[in-house]
């Protein structure tokens, strides 16, 4: 009983239209091993490849039956000669992209993302983060130094005729206002 089933598969899969379903689902398995081994090495490369043809080429032999290549003429100008080629149906086209851009994310489940190099987040305090911004600053706006800021916070106090609160609706005395304007 086992050995009839392998038969009839092997059969279903030597069959023409089989091996036509395969050969049009190898340029997208083909696309999708050139991204993968981009984004994460030849490991990763094959696996989207085999996945791409794993989806593609059932779906696509699927769509051939219900909706078959239409063979046409094609006339070589030169020659004369005229030679038959299959021109994949609509839906059969369809299927094979729909199914290419469908196999990475299916890929990426069943390995649940081991594909991708895993980054470890670096733990930065927010001072080394500010320091940052403030040079990113000084960098985009051409200055020459970092510009001055209220502690703790990123409220730019350069250019202000005098310091204010950082906070607004709060206003502070003259006297309050003078201190600050002596720190800074």
């Amino acid at each position: 009983m086992l050995g009839n089933a392998l038969k009839s598969v092997a059969a279903a899969i030597a069959s023409k239209t089989s091996r036509q379903a395969a050969a049009e689902a190898l340029p997208g398995a083909g696309l999708n091993m050139a991204m993968g081994m981009l984004a994460g090495g030849p490991k990763a490369g094959l696996a989207y490849a085999g996945g791409d043809f794993l989806l593609n080429y059932p779906l696509v032999a699927l769509a051939r039956k219900i909706s078959p290549a239409v063979e046409k003429e094609i006339k070589d100008v030169a020659t004369g000669a005229v030679t038959k080629q299959l021109v994949p149906s609509g839906l059969e086209k369809g299927v094979n992209f729909a199914a290419s851009l469908g196999s990475a994310p299916l890929v990426d489940y069943v390995t649940q993302g081991s594909l991708y190099p895993q980054i470890q987040p670096q733990a930065v305090s927010q001072l080394e983060q500010e320091q940052q911004q403030l040079l990113q600053r000084q960098l985009i706006n051409r200055q020459q130094q970092a510009q001055q800021l209220a502690p703790g916070t990123m409220y730019q106090t350069v250019g202000l005729s005098r310091f204010q609160s950082p906070v607004p609706g709060v206003t502070l005395s003259d006297d309050v206002l003078a201190l600050l304007a002596e720190a800074y």
